[in-house]
């Protein structure tokens, strides 16, 4: 069984407190877990996710965000689904799209429960919610990443450019957030689509939103991944996940009653 740690960057003690009770319930042996704080070193997302993934000890690094909390049966579901992984995939994650932008994952957030199924499968991107490295593959976030901003998609389009692989895996929780596209992220997004650009169309295949050069992209990229995230975002809450009993369903459903964790 491969070894497993978690790294986040923490801006907010007492969300970030709440997130790790959440998995002190949950973990019967209570993993490394490592929280760096950023903004005193003055680093980036990237600087600070490296230095996390340096220090721990594990065959397996989540960087997952400090707004999660994680569902009854989160452990032993994900690290089950990360050890059964074959050697040649290298990052793993929750939500992912295809190249073609279909999507793939299981999550709960404010958009409410959102299963795109097929699980686990291959993707070209991951959400950055949370993204597991396998240590041992050599990646790590770019430095040269603007801010907080996009460092998951360019490490996920770096894996694949090396021709390794990026699996979205079925391990549901609740992300308090969905993110705020800022004039950071413009900068951000910029400076990917000035990288990967060339490689993926002009038109970056991303679960966030769609980064795409309008005057370089052909006509045909841009509506065709356009139509296929649009119809895949209005079925994230129709579509009906395996699990009858859906924990982090149930747990999103606590939370928007102001209930807390089951």
């Amino acid at each position: 069984m491969p070894s497993f740690a978690l790294v986040t960057l923490v801006n907010d003690r007492a969300q970030f407190d709440a997130c790790q009770a959440s998995l002190r319930a949950d973990a019967a042996a209570f993993p490394q877990w490592l929280a760096v704080e950023p903004n005193v070193k003055g680093w980036n997302a990237a600087q600070g996710l490296n230095h996390g993934i340096e220090q721990v000890d594990a065959d397996w690094v989540l960087c997952v965000h400090q707004d999660v909390v994680f569902p009854k049966g989160f452990w032993a579901r994900i690290t089950a689904a990360l050890a059964a992984l074959p050697p040649e995939v290298a990052l793993a994650g929750l939500v992912g799209c295809e190249r073609s932008g279909r999507f793939h994952g299981h999550i709960v957030d404010p958009n409410g429960h959102c299963f795109w199924g097929d699980l686990p499968h291959d993707v070209v991107a991951l959400d950055e919610v949370l993204i597991a490295v396998r240590k041992s593959s050599g990646l790590r976030f770019c430095v040269e990443v603007p801010g907080f901003h996009c460092y998951g998609a360019d490490l996920c389009f770096e894996a694949d450019r090396r021709g390794l692989r990026i699996v979205a895996i079925d391990a549901p929780l609740l992300h308090l957030s969905t993110g705020k596209l800022d004039a950071s992220y413009d900068r951000a997004s910029k400076w990917l689509l000035e990288k990967w650009g060339a490689r993926y169309g002009h038109v970056l295949p991303m679960p966030t939103i769609v980064v795409q050069d309008e005057q370089r992209a052909s006509w045909f990229r841009r509506l065709s991944i356009r139509l296929r995230r649009r119809k895949d975002r209005l079925r994230r809450n129709t579509n009906v996940c395996a699990d009858a009993g859906c924990a982090a369903r149930e747990l999103g459903h606590n939370h928007a009653a102001g209930r807390g964790s089951p």
